[in-house]
């Protein structure tokens, strides 16, 4: 049985922190638990095989974290797991009733609030970018090569692909943003 298990790119598909929680979660119940995230792990997480554990997790988005940020999870009882760019990932073991972080609705909706505005700056800067290789692309068209037309398309691809996955997250983040 394998000891070790490899998830790619665990951000962008569980991309609304209440599912992402709850997917941590599960892996948790099934013996696949994390040591420790980091700045890569948004990329490439590694689990390991241990006991199953019922933990709560915690995707907290704090881009200006406030100097007793850390203290003050840690003083309710929860383990900082770490911290990708700006998303502080914490757990806590639990035995009976799931323990809550986010006391009121309103605090819910702040974070996931937090987390479109995020993903929106993002989503602009991608769509600059696409417009940008579209508008240098049809002012330039005469004078590219095939090998240049080629690169610019595929560019292009990727901008508009990247914008319109970027859209919909946010647009997912949105509707699901009271959970």
């Amino acid at each position: 049985m394998k000891n070790k298990k490899t998830i790619w790119l665990s951000v962008f598909r569980n991309f609304v922190p209440t599912d992402y929680e709850n997917w941590l979660e599960q892996l948790a119940l099934q013996g696949w638990n994390i040591d420790h995230i980091n700045q890569w792990s948004s990329i490439i997480m590694t689990f390991h095989r241990s006991e199953p554990k019922k933990y709560r997790y915690i995707f907290d988005l704090q881009v200006f974290s406030k100097e007793d940020y850390k203290n003050t999870y840690e003083q309710f009882g929860w383990e900082f797991v770490g911290k990708m760019a700006s998303c502080f990932i914490w757990r806590k073991e639990y035995t009976n009733k799931r323990p809550e972080s986010f006391t009121s609705r309103e605090s819910l909706e702040k974070r996931n609030k937090q987390v479109i505005y995020a993903v929106s700056i993002s989503f602009i800067i991608f769509l600059i970018a696409f417009i940008i290789i579209i508008t240098t692309f049809i002012l330039n068209s005469s004078n590219l090569s095939s090998d240049d037309i080629l690169q610019f398309i595929l560019g292009t691809i990727l901008s508009f692909a990247f914008t319109l996955y970027l859209g919909c997250v946010m647009k997912t983040i949105y509707k699901n943003r009271f959970k």
